[in-house]
């Protein structure tokens, strides 16, 4: 082996080598660390053999100097380094570490700038000044977390794992732009995981949840599918968890990797890791960040001037099948008022309102500022964070002379404290205290609203006409819309700022209680660690119900009538009037109710909000690792108990039973087998308990000595299997049957008399049999590193076969003669695949410059084999077949271009009389001859989960400089957004019926629109290829130099630029990822902002 080491240190200097010293008196110390670390610091320490002789004992010659400077280097855990580099900036003079991390260097004046570097370790630079001592701490470079990933309860070597797991660190989610839902920050940032966001509400749904959700590897199951999110081996929640605290995720995604988590890994994991401190002097870090925020794309529509005369047409066109119609004529020089008002009263006569400018800032502001400790000493190490969140609406600010802001809005305070106790050579001990204070505003009338389109409050850009009102009078009076009832079509505007305001808040506290006891005593490698989790959480609801209180007012107008409706007839169409009073127009000047807080919502049961929420968990893990020559062994074998409730409910318990065992003979041969046996009280005697193992292999081939592939430094192959589970689907006591009083029922042959007994009936019918969803995982895996990692080649295709899907009763084919609901079963099943490639490139040239790129491409698809479809079902009318939430719609063949083409058509069930040329042609698709609702539900597209994901990073850094661009892209996705023309027969219409059809455009975009007439056949028209290409974060900084800082008292500052969503290229007429979200499709979802942010980032 010494041989070996004389090798390596071939060509190299001896510097700082004391007279007469004995080289294997030096190398000697360094072999009782690691091999890795005593190449690593041998090489760096700058010692050379060249000039040395066999006998070892040359002596060199030292450079005298003005003065000299000594002390020592440690690392964050308060261990002496050896082999550090310490060099005098800009000269030759340098020296290296011993093997206590001891150093003394000769410098020719007191400006000298010592540089300390260490493989690993950020290096660091000091300016002696009048120091003649030194106690360095050198702080791990948080590049090399990639060197060591996370996995379930531990951690491994990167080189060592064969499990599918990807990670990311704190310096890049700090790069999406300053979102507020960690959740979003890893859009993109790692192969196999897939985010869909819903609105852009500030804090999440009107429920204070996340709107973003998370799919590893696709949606493998209609029963949520969204991965188990473990936060310091705990699960929790991860959209209130700031940004500052995190320092890595991992995601887990293979049988392998997921197998120790039994039957809540089915649907991946996600492991966070926050920071914790280091054995060094306190440094206190500060952060701030500016948001400006604008509404993404939303769908164009016509002025006002636009829309009537397109209305004009569709009447003319129409006539016949509608003649009332014939009575919302209105004429050209009226519709000419609302394009060029001729005075100050005609422009509030006649308006021409674009509603988003109307509803919209052009900026609004997000704040985020965060303070982080961290420091420590051989007994104890601190980390600790302050942070504080505010997210401001992007709605326009109305004055309503209220008591109130009715503002959307959300503000978070975020505390953590993680401290390490080194109680003993043996023992240590951790202590973790986090939560948050977070308050939530929203409008009264959305939060109250179980569609969440009460009633179509900031729908307004999708649904309401532009030439009724204005939003708000020069008075302040509201404009009201007297055409319809004021419970279809409100005044948006006077809807968000006079119905209230409803104020979430919520208080959460976690702590957790660890102890760790090295057992080398009893064999080398052992330890045993036991863990106590608390975590509880609070909300209170409340705020302003200020609505059904209307006191009618006069306003600016007077008694000016409102040309809103055209009365028909022989009337001056000058003249026409409206003959609601104008009293009315006031109609939305509300009397303030009192502030109230509702006692039920803040103590409520799982039936109503969630006040209060408690998880206690309690582990007890034992660990082993070791080395046998060539051989590295580990083991884990832990058990766990964790019991949760919510308000009042009685606790849910689960159980569970781990073991894990690795095998790694000289970084080569790789094996592990996994294993857990849990149990739930959610299933009955008989099923609560299952064993779910899994087993992976792998084999680093570059570190064979028949590998001579000079340009290949990296080949490793990784191959896994194993079986987990999910007991999401089904409630919670759905094997019980249960029972309900019936002494109001009717049992007698007199339908109209009741029962005179007392009895019981079977409400809901249990199933004993009911039991976990399994599923099957197999992975194949490939890595690759060339010209020594310049570039690297990750590749991954796996498989899976989910079984015993539960459906529920109300989705099960059974006979309505049944006489009650059918029990939920275990009767589904979902073949998936998918795939995983992963290039990413790093170049680091000799004058400082750094270039990186990362691409990573992610396909998957999954074929629904079981959803107890009836057997005789039409083969496209079955689930089996089809992906989950395939999209099903009409299809139409084209245009009706004249009436031969009408007549020739198949007939509709229904409005067969209502077709006219110009409207789409429908499919009959099951060929039987009649257009009818089985005709509706067409198998077309694809799902709203994309298929495929595309992800391209790309940036570099130069002297402080640092420019980043992340793109990202989706495709084989459909989505639908019903843009519904003339809603509730108002002039509402979009840009896309510009090219609408005519008997000169028939090859037109878009149908012809109807006014009043039925028979409108619209067919796939409205959904959209949902494929989408963003700029998702871009990213400038500039980081200033250490010798300018240490003036000022500061070890590092950094300026930035970053933004989120800030390009969008898609078919879609709005920036949205889903249609679920507040019912009305698109229009019951907050807007998606950009994010333009703007940040400091300081560390004394």
């Amino acid at each position: 082996m010494a041989d070996k080491l004389l090798l390596l240190l071939k060509q190299e200097q001896i510097k700082s080598m004391k007279k007469d010293s004995d080289f294997r008196k030096i190398l000697h110390p360094l072999l009782r660390f690691s091999m890795i670390q005593a190449f690593a610091a041998i090489l760096i320490s700058g010692i050379s053999l060249a000039n040395v002789s066999r006998e070892s004992h040359r002596t060199v010659r030292t450079i005298a100097a003005d003065i000299t400077v000594s002390g020592k280097v440690t690392n964050d855990k308060g261990e002496a380094l050896p082999g550090v580099s310490i060099l005098a900036k800009g000269t030759q003079q340098g020296a290296t570490t011993d093997v206590d991390g001891n150093f003394t260097i000769t410098v020719r004046n007191s400006d000298a700038t010592l540089v300390f570097s260490f493989v690993g370790y950020i290096p660091q630079e000091i300016i002696i000044g009048n120091k003649t001592k030194m106690e360095v701490f050198l702080k791990v470079d948080e590049k090399i977390l990639d060197e060591v990933v996370v996995v379930g309860f531990g951690t491994q070597k990167k080189q060592s794992v064969v499990g599918s797991i990807v990670q990311t660190t704190n310096e890049q989610l700090k790069r999406a732009g300053n979102v507020t839902d960690l959740k979003q920050a890893l859009t993109g940032q790692l192969p196999g995981l897939t985010t869909v966001t819903s609105s852009g509400e500030p804090g999440g749904n009107a429920n204070g949840e996340s709107a973003t959700q998370i799919f590893i590897r696709g949606r493998n199951t209609w029963n949520g599918g969204q991965p188990l999110i473990m936060v310091d081996g705990v699960e929790r929640a991860m959209e209130n968890i700031d940004v500052s605290e995190v320092a890595t995720i991992s995601v887990l995604k293979d049988a392998s990797a997921t197998a120790v988590f039994g039957v809540k890994g089915a649907n991946g994991v996600i492991l966070i890791t926050t920071k914790r401190g280091s054995a060094s002097k306190p440094q206190l870090s500060v952060t701030y960040n500016a948001t400006a925020l604008t509404v993404s794309r939303l769908p164009e529509k016509l002025d006002s001037y636009e829309a009537i005369m397109l209305r004009n047409e569709m009447i003319e066109r129409e006539g016949l099948l509608s003649p009332v119609s014939w009575g919302d004529y209105v004429p050209y020089d009226v519709a000419l008022r609302y394009q060029q008002p001729q005075s100050p009263i005609n422009s509030l006569l006649y308006p021409n309102v674009d509603w988003k400018k109307a509803m919209f800032k052009d900026v609004s502001w997000s704040h985020r500022a965060n303070l982080n400790v961290t420091g420590g000493t051989k007994f104890v190490k601190y980390f600790g964070s302050l942070s504080y969140l505010n997210e401001s609406d992007m709605f326009k600010k109305y004055e309503n002379n209220k008591n109130y802001d009715p503002s959307y809005g959300f503000n978070r305070f975020n505390f953590r404290s993680n401290l390490d106790f080194r109680v003993s050579p043996t023992t240590n001990v951790k202590v973790n205290l986090a939560g948050y204070f977070s308050q939530k505003n929203t409008n009264y009338s959305f939060a109250n609203s179980s569609s969440g389109t009460n009633p179509l409050a900031w729908a307004a850009v999708y649904h309401f006409p532009p030439d009724v009102i204005l939003p708000q009078y020069p008075d302040g009076s509201w404009g009201q819309n007297y055409a319809l009832p004021p419970e279809s079509l409100q005044n948006p505007v006077a809807l968000i700022y006079n119905t209230g305001v409803w104020q979430r808040r919520e208080v959460a506290l976690n702590s957790d209680f660890t102890i760790d006891q090295k057992l080398d005593a009893i064999t080398k490698g052992l330890s045993v660690t036991g863990s106590l989790f608390y975590d509880n959480s609070m909300q209170t609801v409340g705020g302003i119900g200020d609505q059904n209180n209307v006191r009618p007012e006069s306003n600016l107008l007077g008694k000016i009538v409102y040309p809103s409706r055209y009365t028909g007839g022989d009337q001056d169409p000058s003249e026409y009037t409206e003959t609601t009073p104008v009293t009315a127009a006031n109609a939305f000047d509300w009397v303030v109710s009192p502030w109230t807080v509702n006692p039920e919502e803040v103590n409520a049961t799982f039936t109503g909000y969630l006040p209060i929420k408690r998880r206690l968990m309690y582990q007890l893990q034992t660990n082993y690792a070791r080395d046998f020559d060539k051989h590295h062994v580990t083991a884990l074998a832990l058990f766990k108990r964790e019991q949760y409730a919510q308000g009042s409910m009685f606790p849910s318990f689960r159980e569970d039973w781990i073991g894990r065992v690795t095998y790694d003979y000289d970084t080569r041969y790789l094996l592990e087998f996994n294993g857990a046996y849990n149990g739930s009280e959610k299933f009955g005697p008989g099923y609560r308990f299952d064993f779910f193992p899994s087993y992976a292999m792998g084999w680093v081939a570059s570190n064979e000595k028949f590998f001579k592939v000079d340009w290949i430094n990296h080949l490793k192959f990784r191959y896994s299997a194993g079986t987990v589970g999910d007991d999401a689907g089904g409630s919670r006591w759905a094997y019980q049957s249960q029972y309900a009083y019936g002494n109001s029922g009717l049992l007698n042959a007199n339908p109209n008399e009741k029962s005179p007994y007392i009895w019981y009936q079977e409400s809901i019918v249990g199933n004993p049999n009911l039991h976990w969803e399994k599923a099957r995982k197999t992975n194949y895996g490939a890595e690759l590193g060339f010209l020594n990692d310049l570039v690297t080649v990750n590749f991954d295709y796996f498989t899976e076969k989910r079984t015993d899907i539960v459906i529920g009763g109300t989705s099960r084919a059974i006979a309505p003669y049944f006489g009650a609901t059918p029990p939920a079963a275990n009767l589904g099943q979902v073949k998936s695949k998918g795939l995983e490639l992963e290039l990413k490139i790093n170049k680091r040239f000799a004058s400082g410059l750094n270039l990186f790129g990362n691409f990573s491409y992610t396909h998957t698809e999954n074929n629904v084999l079981n959803r107890d479809d009836p057997a005789l079902q039409t083969a496209y009318l079955k689930q089996a077949g089809y992906q989950i939430g395939q999209t099903r719609t009409q299809l139409n063949t084209g245009f009706y271009n004249n009436w031969d083409d009408v007549f020739a058509s198949v007939p509709q069930q229904t409005n067969d009389l209502s077709k006219l040329p110009g409207y789409y042609n429908q499919l009959d698709f099951n060929g039987d001859g009649v257009i009818t609702g089985n005709d509706d539900t067409v198998p077309y597209g694809y799902s709203d989960v994309p298929q495929n994901n595309y992800n391209a990073t790309i940036g570099g850094g130069y002297k402080g400089f640092s420019v980043m661009l992340q793109f990202f892209g989706v495709n084989n996705v459909s989505r639908s957004v019903p843009l519904d023309n003339f809603y509730l027969y108002q002039n509402v219409l979009f840009s896309h019926v510009r090219d609408h059809w005519s008997e000169d455009n028939q090859n037109a975009s878009s149908y012809l629109p109807r006014w009043k007439s039925q028979g409108q056949f619209i067919g796939n028209y409205f959904l959209y290829d949902g494929s989408y290409v963003r700029l998702k974060t871009a990213e400038v900084s500039y980081s200033f130099q250490k010798p300018m800082l240490s003036r000022f008292g500061l070890q590092s500052l950094r300026l930035f630029v970053n933004g989120n969503n800030l390009i969008f290229w898609s078919k879609l007429p709005d920036d949205r990822e889903s249609t679920s979200s507040g019912g009305a499709a698109s229009a019951g979802a907050y807007p998606t902002p950009k994010r333009f942010n703007v940040g400091i980032d300081l560390t004394f």
